[in-house]
Formats: structure tokens, C-alpha cells, sequence
């Protein structure tokens, strides 16, 4: 069984502790009859999606991402919303944006490939039931209960998604830290 492949995408993972303001605060305002809401431990910014590649690409895939140890960390805050043609809910970044585009871009370089659709976001809900007219409404909602959030983005980690029932399971493949002199 050598050849069993795994469903990986790079992300930065946010802190417990935003993931848990944004549970709270946020992800009441979706009604889950019309969406599917994100587990709160599963939040995160998608950096790369990969797809399905068999367990001995991640090595390569750990040698080429030691590129980005020399990127340094910054500081980015979630501080606005929307939607992706009323199909997907997310919160967005004003502070850190341009650096989140630039770790993708890197990121992208390191491994060989090109990604033109990158928009740093976290992704809050898939949509399963409602009109864009009205996620246009409850964006609104959103942004109007949505008040800034800093996170510090220190590292990216390759992530395996395994699909499941109950929605994905996400676990840490491994990460790779960004430089910079974050005080822990």
C-alpha cells in the first residue's frame, strides 16, 4: 500500500483564540438551515490547495517549502467579510493582505506552480440554501457585528484534509516557520 494518496493543501492555521471569537461572535449570525458552517477548529487561511498526491511527494514538498523560512512573520488583521458569488461566507484581511498574497506567491514559486486566484480569506460557510440576494444580506449582518481581530502569521503548515461524514478532518503534516522574531 505504498501508493495511498492524501488530500493536502498549505494554509496558515489562526489562533485558538481568534478561531473561538469568530465562533462565537460570527458564526451564530448563519443560519445552518441555508449553510454549511466551518467547524471552529477547522478555520484557517488556505494558501494552496494540492489536491490528492501520494505520501512520498510530502518530502519533496517539506525540501521545496524551506524556502519560505527565510519570509519574515507579520502581524495581519481580520477586519471585513463577503461572499464568493453567494456560494462561500468569509472574513478578509485589510493589514496583512498584500503579505498574505506575497507568502502565496512564494509559496507557488517554491513548488513549481501558478495559482492566479488567490484571495486571502477564512473561509465561515458553504452555501446549501440561500439566495445571493439575501448572503448579500447577511454579509451585511456580519460586517456590522464584526469587529477586528490581529493574529500574528508566524508559520505555514501543510495540511492533510480527510473527508468524512461528519465534514473534513484536518491534521498538521508539518510546518515550517517564517522568520522573524515573534515573541512567544
Amino acid at each position: 500500500m505504498g501508493n495511498e494518496n492524501k488530500r493536502l493543501f498549505f494554509a496558515v492555521n489562526i489562533p485558538k483564540e481568534a478561531k473561538e471569537r469568530i465562533a462565537s461572535e460570527i458564526m451564530p449570525l448563519i443560519p445552518k438551515e441555508s449553510w454549511r458552517k466551518v467547524l471552529p477548529e477547522n478555520l484557517h487561511i488556505t494558501m494552496l490547495f494540492l489536491g490528492y498526491l501520494p505520501k512520498e511527494a510530502i518530502k519533496g514538498l517539506a525540501e521545496k517549502a524551506s524556502l519560505l523560512e527565510s519570509v519574515e512573520s507579520f502581524e495581519a488583521e481580520v477586519n471585513c467579510a463577503g461572499h464568493f458569488k453567494g456560494r462561500v461566507l468569509w472574513l478578509g484581511f485589510g493589514k496583512g493582505n498584500e503579505e498574505l498574497s506575497l507568502l502565496s506567491r512564494k509559496l507557488c514559486n517554491a513548488l513549481g506552480v501558478r495559482d492566479e486566484s488567490f484571495h486571502a480569506h477564512i473561509t465561515l460557510a458553504r452555501n446549501k440554501g440561500m439566495k445571493r440576494q439575501q448572503a448579500e444580506g447577511l454579509v451585511q449582518k456580519i460586517r456590522e457585528k464584526l469587529s477586528p481581530e490581529s493574529i500574528w502569521v508566524e508559520s505555514v503548515e501543510l495540511m492533510e484534509s480527510s473527508l468524512r461524514r461528519a465534514g473534513p478532518e484536518y491534521s498538521v503534516v508539518f510546518s515550517k516557520k517564517l522568520a522573524g522574531d515573534a515573541d512567544e
